[in-house]
């Protein structure tokens, strides 16, 4: 018999997060369990399979970390989101960073508000399904019109994408954390492309990076372009693109 609500698991060692998260939840009509620590959360695999998972990454005994890569390589069919408030040995981008490399397809800074969760959840679990596992792109470009074309058209791709008109506002925003990949404009005000290319690859080496640029007047975009690729840059696109073209080689450098 099909499942009539959608499954959640919360794992978390505080119980306080907990009932939190599953009366918020509940009330968006999810059926949530809780699990205290991950050993519990793991043997609740063996009655039924959630369809997602909410793990806390900090926790006694078997971490949120190793969870995640358990669950990921037994259960690959379950979604997984992971939350960090950080901690003084670890910080919060750090450890979400970790879990979007041990597999986790969503992660969300604490504390955060219920709607801020619900729409993470719906957003994972309506993208989970697609070919595209929900990997995130975050767009850097400060023509308002190109971040909302690429926007649209990757989240009908099933990417969950979100955009910025600037490198400074990027860098700042929590959205670098665990990003799959990033498409990034060369000639912007302030930081710019280059410096800004150069930034991720030394902090954040695993995001794949695409440039694009039409050049300047007074520049030529094909240098630009050679530039970037040398600072970082694992693809460069001239503009005007051909969207099929992005899409080719997103999926090239994601696997998809």
């Amino acid at each position: 018999m099909a499942k009539l609500r959608t499954s959640i698991l919360v794992v978390d060692d505080s119980s306080t997060v907990c009932k939190f998260i599953s009366s918020a939840l509940s009330k968006a009509d999810y059926q949530v369990t809780e699990a205290y620590d991950m050993e519990t959360a793991l043997s609740f695999f063996e009655v039924t399979l959630p369809d997602l998972v909410l793990t806390d990454i900090m926790m006694p005994g078997i971490g949120g970390l190793a969870g995640i890569s358990i669950m990921r390589t037994q259960w690959p069919e379950t979604a997984i989101v992971a939350m960090s408030a950080g901690t003084d040995s670890l910080a919060y981008q750090d450890a979400l960073a970790a879990a979007r490399t041990m597999g986790a397809d969503g992660v969300i800074k604490k504390p955060f508000k219920a709607d801020e969760l619900y729409t993470l959840v719906k957003k994972t679990l309506a993208q989970y399904a697609d070919k595209n596992k929900g990997k995130r792109i975050l767009v850097i470009d400060d023509s308002s019109t190109i971040c909302k074309l690429l926007t649209k058209k990757l989240n009908t791709s099933g990417y969950i994408s979100n955009a910025m008109t600037s490198m400074e506002e990027a860098l700042a925003s929590d959205d670098v954390v665990g990003l799959d990949l990033v498409i990034i404009d060369i000639f912007m005000p302030g930081l710019g492309g280059i410096a800004g290319i150069a930034h991720i690859r030394k902090n954040w080496p695993d995001i794949k990076i695409i440039a694009i640029s039409g050049g300047w007047e007074t520049k030529d975009g094909d240098d630009a372009l050679s530039a970037a690729k040398k600072i970082g840059a694992d693809a460069a696109i001239k503009k005007p693109f051909d969207m099929a073209l992005l899409e080719t080689t997103i999926e090239q450098l994601l696997g998809t």
